[in-house]
């Protein structure tokens, strides 16, 4: 059985069946300036040139009672006919936006992985950085530095700055370690945003009065103020240890003594994340991990602690 096309202007409607063609038309919604073509090739004719195609008006004009004060050649009132390329274009704008959907959906989910791999590789590269620390002084930096008097020095992330590069290593010998990071004379150092503590899938890079940020934060049992761990201190597995790893809400600058923290006490699912579903965390052997915020309480308390010699399970 062929098939029929109708088209008005520039839309076409098709394949339909003769049969199909001959209802749209009883209903009023082809004209005779529609262009038909019977098949899936060949011309169109308008389809008022087709035999039979379009209803005689004068046979389906219903005979038509005349009032005393009609005038007898008032003309019979026009059928109203209906189009459908309305429909058709609606149905084409949903179909738009519903491509649009999925096109955005795509590339969200590939930005989304974009943006944690490069988190990622930041931690990796602090994990490499620290073990090079140890490697050197024999002991992880400290937390944080503390003059005699108790005044806060510096932080961590200073301390391996000279391993995280040549530029960063410049950067370190501008800083005046005889005073503290919060120092007039050092000021303008930490005011340099480095890019190895900045998570890309955060927006905030500095703080109000300027100094760069850090959206990363030590372990505060394993990075100690006071008395620097060494690797013979740690007697919990290096692979379940945890070194750093991301936050998700108030964030130091990177220079700040004070940027440690209890890792158990700022993952779970009650705390704020860069990244949906958990938080990348850096292990004591080098290693990065994705932990779920659905993970057990208590197996994040074990993996925070250095020597506590907990059993966790999977997780």
């Amino acid at each position: 059985m062929a098939n029929w096309y109708v088209k008005r202007g520039s839309e076409t409607a098709g394949p339909l069946t003769q049969d199909r063609i001959k209802e749209l038309a009883a209903q009023g919604k082809i004209e005779e300036t529609d262009l038909i073509r019977k098949g899936d090739q060949g011309d169109f004719f308008p389809a008022g040139q087709i035999p039979g195609l379009l209803p005689d008006p004068e046979s389906e004009r219903p005979p038509t009672p005349q009032a005393p004060s009609s005038p007898a050649n008032t003309p019979p009132a026009r059928k109203k006919k209906h189009s459908s390329l309305p429909i058709l274009l609606c149905i084409g704008f949903l179909a738009g936006l519903s491509f649009l959907f999925i096109l955005y959906e795509a590339w969200n989910r590939s930005h989304q992985a974009a943006l944690r791999e490069t988190s990622y590789n930041r931690l990796r590269q602090m994990g490499l950085a620290i073990h090079n620390y140890h490697d050197i002084f024999r002991h992880f930096p400290p937390g944080g530095t503390l003059r005699d008097d108790g005044t806060p020095m510096h932080s961590w992330q200073t301390a391996i700055l000279p391993e995280l590069g040549l530029e960063q290593s410049r950067l370190y010998d501008q800083i005046d370690q005889d005073q503290p990071w919060s120092s007039p004379q050092n000021q303008q150092v930490f005011r340099y945003q480095v890019s190895q503590y900045l998570n890309p899938a955060i927006s905030e890079t500095a703080t109000p009065d300027g100094l760069g940020l850090s959206h990363y934060v030590g372990n505060e049992l394993l990075l100690k103020k006071k008395t620097p761990l060494r690797f013979r201190d740690v007697t919990d597995s290096a692979a379940n240890t945890i070194m750093a790893l991301e936050a998700g809400e108030n964030f130091k600058a990177w220079g700040d003594p004070g940027n440690i923290a209890k890792p158990h006490e700022i993952l779970g699912p009650s705390q704020k994340k860069s990244f949906k579903g958990g938080t990348h965390v850096l292990m004591l052997d080098g290693s990065v991990r994705f932990i779920s915020e659905n993970t057990d309480p208590e197996i994040l308390r074990s993996l925070s602690t250095p020597d506590g010699n907990e059993r966790i399970w999977d997780y």
